[in-house]
Order: structure tokens, then sequence, then C-alpha cells
């Protein structure tokens, strides 16, 4: 009976590819069937497969094989051990990740293979991140004239210095928006634009983003640049203000003059001062977190910060 637990489960998966292992599995399934119902086996399964493996082994090693022969039963159990130990140990890091956000535990910041954009992954790519930079990051604030959510008085600050032209910090951004609807009223949120000088269209869609702003406060072109992020030309953002119901013509002359440039210059210094090496950076209350994190990896901060 010990091997046929293991068959259901290998024969199941390989029957998935061949017709000779499906009828491995329903062997499999209908000896297990039979000793649930305190009956025999009737199709010598174990002894099946035990005549199978050793004979194979016995064409690589006749020691090994002999060994296995006479150890047989407590091979499959050892396997099955390990069977329902790695079953268990993915169902905990399952409901970690779904709990915490990361499978291995709530304290953790380690790599989770169910979280593809855990910082530990995105990290290595280059293109938003030079991890060779990284080092201890001096807070940086929410600066003057920047896009926000939130009373001003908050007790809990939010920035974000992100690249409208980067992956992961458009991937954030619907973390982003669960954690303004979780702490709605109670948080200022403010977004600096960080351009990545590597990234093609970032500079113009961070200059576009105040623009919008300029005519109107509130995040509806943000959201629209991240949604076109593969097409951030100069006519592709001026097309995208009029979706937004902004004044078309002020919008295009906003941009041509580069009003806010310097402004986009100032956020880029100020994070080069900080130290900042890759997008997204949030400081909370100037407690950085950097790259992609999970609603609870920030949550845990700035509930910190509330107490």
């Amino acid at each position: 009976m010990v091997f046929c637990i293991i068959g259901i489960v290998i024969f199941g998966i390989l029957g998935i590819f061949s017709a000779k292992y499906r009828a491995y599995f329903r062997e499999s399934l209908h000896c297990i069937k039979r000793q649930a119902m305190l009956k025999p086996c009737d199709t010598e399964f174990d002894n099946k497969m035990k005549a199978k493996i050793t004979a194979n082994l016995m064409k690589v090693s006749p020691s090994l094989s002999k060994l296995v022969f006479r150890r047989f039963v407590l091979i499959s159990w050892i396997f099955i051990i390990m069977l329902f130990a790695s079953i268990a140990m993915t169902g905990i890091g399952v409901y970690n990740w779904w709990a915490y956000g990361n499978c291995n535990g709530p304290d953790s910041s380690e790599f989770c293979i169910f979280n593809i954009d855990s910082a530990s992954v995105s990290q290595s790519d280059e293109s938003c991140f030079d991890p060779s930079l990284a080092r201890e990051l001096l807070p940086a604030g929410p600066g003057i004239g920047n896009p926000y959510i939130g009373p001003g008085d908050a007790d809990v600050t939010v920035v974000e210095f992100g690249c409208y032209a980067c992956k992961y910090t458009k991937k954030t951004e619907p973390i982003v928006k669960e954690m303004l609807r979780k702490y709605d009223g109670r948080i200022r949120f403010v977004f600096r634009v960080f351009p990545l000088p590597n990234h093609e269209g970032s500079r113009i869609a961070g200059e576009a983003s105040y623009c919008a702003w300029e005519q109107r406060q509130d995040f509806v072109y943000h959201d629209l640049i991240f949604e076109n992020q593969n097409n951030l030309t100069t006519n592709r953002l001026i097309e995208l203000s009029f979706i937004a119901g902004l004044d078309k013509s002020a919008f295009a002359q906003c941009l041509e003059e580069k009003r806010y440039s310097p402004k986009i210059d100032e956020n880029y210094n100020d994070g080069i001062t900080s130290g900042i090496y890759g997008t997204p950076t949030f400081f909370i209350n100037g407690r950085y977190v950097v790259g992609p994190k999970s609603l609870y990896d920030l949550s845990r901060i700035i509930d910190e910060e509330f107490k």
C-alpha cells in the first residue's frame, strides 16, 4: 500500500503526458480503494513496481539494486514522509502569502516564489535598480508642489519616488491604491517623479504629470500614464490630457515650455542626495522601503508610525 500512495501522486502527474502512466495511476487508485475498505490489494502493484525499479537499478548498480530490494518498504515510507512534509510546507507557504504577502512569514523579506514582484526578484533587474549602489538611505521628504492625496496634517506621510517608465513602479500601483483605501483620510501620499536616465519617455512623462496637476489636483492623468507606459511620446501624452478632461491646448503649451523641468530636476537631485538607487522607493515618515512590496509590508510600518 505504501508505494500505492506515492504512485497516485507520481503517476497522476506523469499520466497527463502518457497513457502508460495513466494505467499505473488507475492501478494505484484501485489498490488504495481496496485498502480503505480493509481488503487486500489484488493487483500486487507494490511488488510490480518493486520489481521494475530494482530491475532498472540492476543495470546501473547491482549493489544499490540489492539494497533497494531489501529495504523497499522503508525507502517507500521515507518518500511518503518527504511527500507529506513537502505538501505541508507548501500549504504553510500559501497561507503566509495569502495572509502576510510573503510565503516565508510576516517578518520575512526573503524571496517568495508566489510573489514575482518581490524585491528579491526585482532588484536584480538593472533597468529599474542598480544593486551595486545599494546603501542606507537618507530620509527624503515630500518636497513642495508635488502631487499628493490625503490631508496635509496627517500623522503619517508616505512619499514614493517613482519612474513612469519603470515596470516595477507600475506594478506597485495596485498596492498603493489598496494602501490609500485602507488608510483613507489618515495618511498623506506624495508621488515624486524620479525619472531613470535609461528609461525612454520617463522625463517627459514626469513633466506631463505636473502639467496635468496644474489644471486638476487628482491622479486621473497619473493613472493614464501608467496605462500607456509603452507609448510615452509627446503626442500620446497630449492626447491623454484630452482623455483626462483637461484643457488640451493649455496642457500642450505647458509641456512645450518645459514648465516643470526644474521640478523634475529638483526631485531627481533630492533622490540622488538621499541615495535612491532604484524605483519605486518609499519613505514612510522618513523610513525607507526599496522596491515593490506587499500591502502588508507597507502597512506594518505605517501602523508602527501611528503608535
